[in-house]
């Protein structure tokens, strides 16, 4: 129906204008804001004897809205919204909403009901059993809104038990408690290891990746040998009570490798897996893999928690962990493109993305970061006649570690007078001090490098003394020379780059995209230099986006975070980094209060710890995070015995 007026006409509008990809989080806050009364829905309610009645108010190709109306005793059957995302909005009445896990044997068993009052949203994503029923007591009809962001076209059905079923509502079998870690990369793995070490009564471990391989996340997945580890063989064990670690498994792989050495970021998937097979081996706990994606992460009424797949069944679970790594990257040309967008690679990590360029074919890459520098390499490792470009804002490239690494400088004095200076550490003044402190180091014939590893156990109480202007300062001015010294290139891999710009394969210029138009196989992109503000054209082949990944807190890159961040259980920082958190890595909720049974490590933590990416910072949240779990949810003594060993899955 169109020509809609007052409040539906104003949401419909509102619906429209969120374009095309409606995320949940906008869909859902749309949809409470809408100043809807039962009288604004009058025309739409209509009753049944037989079953609730639908009534389609409008429908786009992105959305569709319903109102459905459900007299004393209605309800729906068990079923899922394959593909579309559900808004619902309580006008009149009071309804229920029933979650529900498929059992072996095909039934599907109610795990628990939770009421939902006239005014109220809920929203679904597209995965997860569930009905809705008039839970009213005093015979009132219930009347709801309904937004199916696609419009609902098919939806699977579900039988419900009718006899008690083998699983008790809410429990397992066994009664074992369950935790449920969401990421399987390194910070998943890890954390999962922890707990598998160290569990001396039993408890039951899922760990959920969407992919088809733990241990690797982003970082590790790459099978090109040019793609080395940044950090020296002698500093990435995922233990960190056994330094050692990774050098002797490498040592299993090759002989006579060093700690000094940069290994290569594929072994180091191979690592993880491995450690992780080793902890489970003989473990009190018990480890299950789950290759699927959670959609939905919801709290059940007390204590528990549900987990609805994409395409498993549901999961129920005491705590939940959160180990979401970083997400695809953002396109930063936007409407700026002209033409088809077929020879725009969004992501270069995506499988098979870039086996379609040609080595005749000049290349533009937007961003000259670690992952510009990967893709270069990648781009070479066959035969190359065309030129590669890099553009990008500062055209800062990253820097190299050094061959013969010296010891961290000792900065406890200089950190403490900074936490201590009136109104906290000023970015500013943080990096006069470091550029002083570096030309000290210079004049003596020392290496800048000791400088800013000496910082690095200080990092985190330097950002939380730190005022939100002075952390947005420090984002949007010094962060670009902070992350090229900070995250430097292996030595062989910095040699190889030199060497392709001094010999005029790359290109660095320094600048921003204006436009791009692609015709045929040609992509013309225009660039603004920095420095002087002239437009040069580029004719190029394949345009790269290596501008990095998208921060992991929006809703729309991960449904898992979306779906919490709708019922208030995760807050949102203001600088758009991650979730906001305990000192400990507990959870917060949009009121402030600590979220016990869910817990976060990784990348989302940057808003409270800043540097949260590197193995040396991760290893260490994967163990406060297990010790913390295993305190709440077993028995008996644990004990800080020797890891088990890492047998490899595979002979090199």
């Amino acid at each position: 129906m169109e020509n809609l007026t007052g409040a539906l006409g104003g949401l419909a509008r509102k619906l429209d204008a969120l374009g095309p990809r409606l995320s949940p989080i906008d869909l859902a806050h749309a949809v409470e804001a809408a100043q809807l009364t039962t009288s604004d829905l009058v025309p739409f309610v209509r009753t049944s004897l037989q079953c609730y009645n639908r009534a389609t108010i409008v429908v786009r190709e992105h959305y569709e809205m319903l109102v459905l109306t459900w007299s004393r005793g209605q309800g729906s059957v068990p079923h899922e919204h394959s593909g579309s995302v559900c808004v619902v909005r309580v006008v009149q009445g009071q309804a229920a909403e029933g979650c529900f896990s498929i059992a072996a044997d095909g039934f599907v068993d109610l795990e628990y009901e939770e009421i939902v009052r006239a005014g109220e949203v809920i929203s679904l994503h597209d995965a997860g059993v569930h009905t809705i029923r008039n839970a009213s007591t005093d015979g009132e009809t219930l009347v709801t809104l309904h937004v199916y962001a696609p419009p609902l076209r098919e939806g699977r059905r579900f039988v419900p038990r009718r006899e008690p079923g083998p699983i008790a509502r809410g429990t397992t079998v066994d009664n074992i408690p369950t935790i449920a870690i969401v990421g399987g990369g390194f910070s998943g793995s890890m954390t999962a290891a922890h707990i598998l070490r160290t569990a001396r009564s039993p408890l039951r471990v899922v760990l959920i990746e969407r992919r088809g391989a733990v241990g690797e996340g982003v970082a590790y997945a790459t099978r090109e040998s040019a793609h080395l580890l940044n950090v020296p063989a002698g500093n990435m064990s995922a233990w960190p009570d056994r330094p050692e670690d990774f050098v002797k498994w490498a040592l299993r792989r090759r002989e006579a490798v060093l700690p000094t050495d940069f290994l290569p970021r594929e072994w180091y998937g191979d690592y993880i897996r491995d450690t992780l097979r080793g902890a489970a081996q003989g473990a009190d706990a018990e480890l299950s893999i789950v290759f699927d994606e959670v959609r939905r992460v919801a709290k059940k009424p007390g204590v528990g928690w549900m987990l609805h797949l994409a395409r498993g069944s549901s999961l129920s679970a005491n705590a939940v962990v959160l180990a979401i790594g970083h997400c695809p990257p953002s396109d930063p040309i936007g409407t700026k493109w002209i033409g088809p967008k077929a020879r725009f690679i969004t992501d270069p990590w995506r499988p098979f993305a870039m086996n379609a360029i040609r080595g005749d074919e000049p290349i533009v890459v937007l961003g000259s970061g670690l992952t510009a520098v990967d893709t270069v390499l990648s781009l070479s490792e066959y035969p190359r006649s065309a030129k590669i470009t890099l553009v990008s804002v500062n055209a800062l490239m990253p820097q190299s570690h050094a061959e013969f690494p010296s010891l961290p400088a000792d900065l406890n004095t200089l950190v403490s007078n900074l936490l201590h200076a009136p109104g906290g550490v000023r970015a500013w003044e943080l990096f006069r001090e470091l550029r002083k402190l570096a030309r000290e180091f210079g004049s003596k014939g020392w290496d800048w490098r000791s400088i800013i590893d000496g910082l690095r156990p200080h990092t985190a109480s330097l950002w939380r003394g730190m005022s939100c202007a002075e952390r947005r300062r420090f984002l949007s001015r010094l962060r670009p020379f902070w992350e090229v010294h900070r995250h430097r290139t292996a030595p062989e891999v910095s040699a190889r780059f030199r060497s392709m710009l001094q010999n005029g394969q790359v290109e660095v210029i320094a600048g921003r995209v204006e436009s791009v138009c692609e015709e045929h196989d040609l992509v013309r992109v225009r660039v603004r230099a920095r420095r002087t503000g002239k437009v040069a054209e580029l004719s190029a082949g394949w345009v790269v986006n290596c501008t990095g990944p998208l921060p992991s807190n929006r809703p729309e890159s991960n449904p898992a975070i979306g779906s919490l961040m709708l019922r208030g259980l995760l807050s949102l920082d203001t600088l758009a980094l991650g979730i906001e958190t305990t000192e400990r890595g507990n959870a917060i909720a949009a009121d402030g209060a600590e979220v016990p049974d869910v817990l976060v490590v990784g990348t989302l933590r940057k808003p409270a710890l800043w540097e949260s990416t590197a193995v040396p910072e991760l290893r260490e949240q994967a163990a406060v995070i297990a010790e913390q779990l295993l305190d709440q949810f077993t028995t008996g003594q644990r004990t800080s015995s020797p890891m088990c060993a890492t047998e490899p899955l595979a002979q090199a």
